[in-house]
């Protein structure tokens, strides 16, 4: 499916938030020993969602997001960003509207729709700045790294074309008919069509353990799951998302991890649909597989990749082949 749009050049909005953000809730002594300043970002609905910069000890070489995947808090990716704050990356990561630190009480339940075109905007925009922030002539490199609906929001984030290179773990578009057929597909079916609209006729919301751990979803963002999930093209097959669609303006390089046993949430068919969607772009997207044992790993799933004691065992390679995609990314000799 080929979706084409006019361009239209990007840049941040008028009075986007900029690099002075309140300080909250960490001691002073926390941000000198790891460089984290955790703050609020304004978003234009008059929400704020949290985030936390780590800042390197010495001059930042490249801004790197961390985007989450559905129910999973920021705090979840600490490690990572902490491993490449030390060499040399200013990291961004955040929670989305209504998740863990970005709940606000009171406000209306989020959808997804809300966090692929509101949160996920006004972040980079906020690390665009950061990029640009720097003594140097030219902007620092930006890096994107996407953990799931975190990687497939590329295909709709505005402002995409700034970006210089992304790495996408477990990242899909994962409608129902690209799980493999048998017990895979009859599985997916049964999350989009029932489990998803059971728990949210039911609670208001899907409940963190019926989705074997991490955080509560909104109803909202259930149902958009949902809906999407059953649709022939995700989210690419709604109409109201269509005029959003960016893929086509992405000029860096993505490299998409498909993680080999990722069986649940990741089937490669719905990998390889996420890089098809770049098919247009004037960058270039790649489909990686991702084999635990090949890094001295028994597994990863669908979260594994960025737990604590994997991070120094996985993300070495991962970033040496980003890095050399994306000269610019690596370190000074």
């Amino acid at each position: 499916m080929h979706l084409t749009f006019a361009p239209k050049p990007w840049c941040p909005a008028e009075g986007s938030p900029n690099l002075t953000l309140l300080h909250d809730g960490l001691g002073l002594a926390d941000d000198l020993a790891t460089g984290e300043q955790a703050t609020r970002l304004p978003l234009a609905n008059g929400q704020q969602l949290q985030v936390t910069w780590f800042e390197p000890k010495g001059q930042a070489r490249a801004v790197a997001v961390m985007a989450p995947a559905t129910g999973v808090p920021q705090r979840f990716y600490r490690p990572l960003a902490l491993w490449l704050n030390e060499r040399g990356y200013a990291v961004l990561t955040f929670d989305y509207r209504g998740m863990a630190g970005s709940r606000t009480p009171g406000a209306a339940p989020a959808s997804m729709r809300d966090w692929l075109l509101d949160d996920l905007p006004a972040v980079l925009r906020l690390a665009h700045s950061r990029a640009r922030a720097t003594p140097q002539r030219q902007a620092l490199p930006l890096l994107w790294i996407g953990h799931s609906l975190g990687g497939h929001a590329l295909a709709v984030l505005e402002g995409i074309e700034v970006l210089d290179a992304a790495v996408c773990i477990g990242s899909q578009l994962p409608a129902l008919g690209r799980w493999p057929a048998g017990h895979g597909r009859l599985g997916a079916a049964a999350f989009f069509k029932i489990w998803l609209p059971l728990w949210v006729r039911l609670c208001g919301h899907l409940p963190a353990w019926a989705l074997g751990g991490g955080l509560p979803i909104p109803g909202p963002a259930a149902s958009d799951w949902s809906r999407w999930g059953q649709m022939d093209n995700y989210f690419a097959s709604d109409p109201a998302m269509r005029p959003h669609w960016r893929a086509h303006r992405f000029q860096g390089v993505a490299q998409l991890w498909c993680v080999s046993d990722d069986w649940v949430f990741g089937p490669e068919p719905a990998v390889h649909a996420l890089q098809k969607a770049f098919d247009d772009a004037p960058g270039q997207a790649e489909l990686l597989r991702l084999h635990p044992p090949e890094h001295g790993l028994r597994g990863l799933g669908h979260f594994g990749a960025f737990r604590r004691e994997v991070v120094p065992k996985l993300w070495p390679a991962l970033m040496a082949r980003i890095e050399a995609a994306v000269p610019r990314l690596e370190p000074a000799a």
